[in-house]
């Protein structure tokens, strides 16, 4: 309930200024240490940051208000400075998460320390279905990594890629979740942005069936089952027209709360909105122009509208929509 009131209150303190980006996914490194079959994520070239100028990032988005802080990769583990990084978010009153493979958090399990939020990717209970998409070995370091944010305390959800080959998974590992006290995020494997890899394509569900996915979800929810996002969230995402074309791009400025409450950072320092963002907007960088510059660019876009789950559930959190409030206080 503290961390409730406490976000509650940097919400509306910080609402109406100019700068509030009170979530920011910083995407550390594009290398991981699997291959999966659906992700070319470091194929793509980049420059990092450093770790002295990420801790100085995190300054600045503490003057700004920033409540919590993602770590995104590749496999974010494998930025040497990661622990740091989190250590000073925290010091600053942020909440700190990981979306990881596990490796990272079994070699080094110092590093939950300085975590609150433990996003653990699992595609299947059955080891042999997982390890076949990500790699020998990496389901059984997946649930021991899991198991150790759970021993330490932390809130920890099992990210799960729904393709053709795992769809029968879905409920045994929603089953999992609910014994262990974990919560699911599931999405459909995509293929609509440059860190999918389109030769998997063949893997990908239908229209049809990636919509009764988001049904059958949002159908799960609301009967109380441990997921991640809100039944209206699920369900508005199943009625996009086009899951291959992910957003949509409108004349003039978006309203889209991507951008201002929620902001994505490239690991060279370029400022989206998000993701998956579409238009014509052209990033500033966070390091080379300023914090303030970068933020308030990235303010101002023409993108619409999106099916990306994650992204629906913050556009009804920030426009205050009682459904993602509630599912937020049930997370904590």
């Amino acid at each position: 309930m503290a961390d409730i009131l406490s976000t509650a209150w940097h919400f509306a303190r910080h609402r109406f200024t100019d700068l509030h980006p009170l979530e920011v996914q910083m995407q550390v490194i594009n290398a991981c240490n699997l291959r999966c079959a659906y992700c070319r994520c470091p194929d793509i070239p980049t420059t990092l940051l450093t770790t002295g100028q990420w801790v100085d990032i995190v300054r600045g988005l503490a003057r700004v208000g920033t409540r919590r802080l993602k770590a995104q990769g590749g496999e974010p583990t494998l930025f040497k400075g990661l622990k740091e990084i989190c250590a000073a978010a925290r010091s600053l009153g942020m909440r700190t998460a990981v979306t990881t493979n596990g490796y990272g958090i079994v070699k080094s399990p110092d590093l939950l320390d300085e975590l609150d939020e433990v996003v653990v990717s699992i595609d299947a209970l059955k080891p042999e279905r997982h390890d076949r998409y990500r790699g020998a070995g990496s389901h059984e370091v997946a649930m021991k990594a899991a198991d150790l944010a759970a021993e330490r305390g932390r809130k920890v959800y099992l990210n799960m890629i729904v393709h053709r080959d795992t769809w029968d998974e879905l409920e045994r590992l929603l089953e999992f979740c609910e014994q262990r006290g974990f919560r699911l995020n599931a999405q459909a494997v995509q293929f609509s942005t440059p860190y999918q890899d389109r030769e998997a394509a063949a893997i990908g569900l239908s229209q049809s069936d990636e919509s009764r996915l988001y049904r059958q979800l949002g159908a799960w929810r609301r009967r109380g089952r441990p997921l991640m996002f809100s039944a209206a969230t699920y369900e508005h995402t199943s009625r996009w027209p086009d899951y291959m074309s992910r957003a949509r791009a409108m004349e003039g400025q978006s309203a889209c709360m991507a951008g201002e409450f929620y902001v994505h950072v490239e690991p060279n320092g370029n400022v989206h909105p998000c993701n998956f963002h579409v238009g014509d907007f052209v990033p500033k960088n966070i390091v080379a122009d300023g914090l303030d510059i970068a933020l308030r660019h990235a303010q101002r876009h023409n993108c619409a509208d999106c099916g990306v789950v994650h992204l629906e559930e913050r556009k009804r959190l920030f426009s205050l929509k009682p459904d993602a409030i509630l599912q937020l206080a049930r997370r904590g």
